[in-house]
């Protein structure tokens, strides 16, 4: 039978290595933890570098389908068809988030006449404010027609979002594949 023998100096050395390797991987697996959390739970920027305002219910409005916004404008960097134009009898809610008196009907009666758009309920004003318009599309098939109606309708606006609807950013009727989000930009640029 062997006989225990006392430690070495070698065996300390393997063991106090062995407990700062697993110390060293428990701080990488929480800081990293701490990372995807932050990741989960942050609000996405605006296509200005600005968070999004927080509507309803604590949702944030800048969110897409993959946290991410789709910036649109003049140039058209959304990949939408330069030539399209917006498809009659798409089903649209307006909201106004400019806190501009009419502008939502205004609007909302304009898109109807000039492209047929449809209006599933009767325009309102948004939960908050917002500095830029934002136009929410319920299902990935009405990405384009956002986009498209970004890009010519909305087409003087610089900084306009196209982003999926999510739950909560406002009440907006079931059937509504667009809902539009009047904001200040778009109010100052009606007053001229």
């Amino acid at each position: 039978m062997g006989a225990h023998e006392p430690p070495t100096s070698r065996s300390f050395y393997l063991s106090l290595a062995a407990s700062t390797l697993r110390f060293m991987i428990v701080i990488a697996l929480v800081v990293g933890g701490i990372l995807v959390i932050d990741q989960a739970f942050t609000a996405a920027p605006s296509a200005d570098g600005a968070t999004p305002p927080v509507l309803d219910g604590g949702l944030t409005a800048a969110t897409g389908p993959t946290g991410t916004t789709t910036p649109t404008g003049p140039t058209g960097e959304t990949g939408a068809e330069p030539d399209a134009t917006p498809t009659a009898g798409t089903r649209m809610a307006v909201f106004n988030a400019a806190g501009v008196s009419g502008l939502a009907g205004t609007t909302q009666d304009k898109l109807a006449n000039k492209y047929g758009y449809i209006a599933v309920q009767d325009p309102a004003d948004a939960p908050a404010l917002l500095p830029t318009t934002i136009i929410y599309y319920r299902a990935p098939r009405d990405q384009a027609e956002a986009e498209t109606l970004a890009n010519t309708f909305f087409k003087r606006l610089d900084g306009i979002e196209v982003l999926q609807l999510e739950p909560g950013i406002a009440e907006i009727d079931r059937s509504a594949e667009l809902a539009i989000f009047l904001g200040n930009d778009y109010a100052v640029l009606t007053a001229d």
